[in-house]
């Protein structure tokens, strides 16, 4: 038992240092570009290690939040790449089964990691409960708004690429967590845990406002 949870650290380290790596340089190359995209190709397939092994440890251990967060963190990365595929969701598309999975399963978890936070709090008045509560409130807040998208179609043709932006980047996030909780020890746990949350939450909303501006249709002066 031991060694297959060694095994599953190692490939859960492999997997993060990719998805860091990947994740860093996806960021910084042109938006659709060979570049971004093979990085972005690559981030997932780290993100999804990430994932699967945090699921074995988690289970191999009983580590309740460590199975939580990765959940979290894998929805928001697939509610990213799924984006890319609903480019024609302001045209009323309606959901599929990914759609159904992907916001159903992640929703439930998210859910779970909230109320899980509040009883953490409630019972151990650990601070770690407030981070639950963080992370499931953000995921809960993604699976509305996915949703309520196929019901009341958003008037913007690049919604896609918004949503393209908000879910890899809070994947990637979740990555920076991760390693800055296991490597940083001189600040408070609750500061570790939420800086990058709080810091990347407005990052993505700046980047997102950027891009909506630049989209948004150019007025035409008439000559007087």
């Amino acid at each position: 038992m031991q060694h297959l949870f060694q095994t599953l650290l190692i490939l859960h380290i492999i997997g993060g240092t990719l998805a860091l790596i990947t994740g860093s340089f996806a960021s910084l190359t042109k938006k659709g570009g060979r570049a971004h995209r093979l990085n972005g190709k690559l981030f997932t397939v780290g993100m999804t290690i990430v994932f699967i092994t945090a699921v074995g440890m988690a289970l191999l251990k009983s580590l309740t939040f460590l199975l939580m967060v990765g959940f979290f963190s894998y929805h928001q990365l697939l509610r990213g790449y799924r984006a890319l595929y609903l480019k024609k969701l302001y045209q009323g598309l309606r959901m599929g089964w990914p759609d159904y999975l992907i916001n159903g399963i992640g929703g439930a978890f998210n859910l779970w990691l909230t109320v899980w936070g509040v009883v953490v709090i409630i019972s151990q008045h650990a601070t770690l409960g407030y981070v639950a509560i963080l992370f499931g409130g953000i995921g809960l807040q993604s699976v509305v708004r996915d949703v309520r998208k196929f019901y009341v179609s958003p008037k913007e043709k690049q919604d896609w690429f918004f949503t393209h932006i908000s879910g890899m980047s809070a994947a990637y996030i979740a990555t920076v967590t991760a390693f800055l909780v296991v490597n940083v020890h001189f600040l408070p746990g609750l500061i570790v845990w939420t800086a990058p949350a709080i810091v990347g939450l407005v990052v993505i909303n700046i980047t997102i406002r950027k891009y909506r501006k630049q989209f948004a249709p150019k007025k035409v002066t008439e000559a007087v």
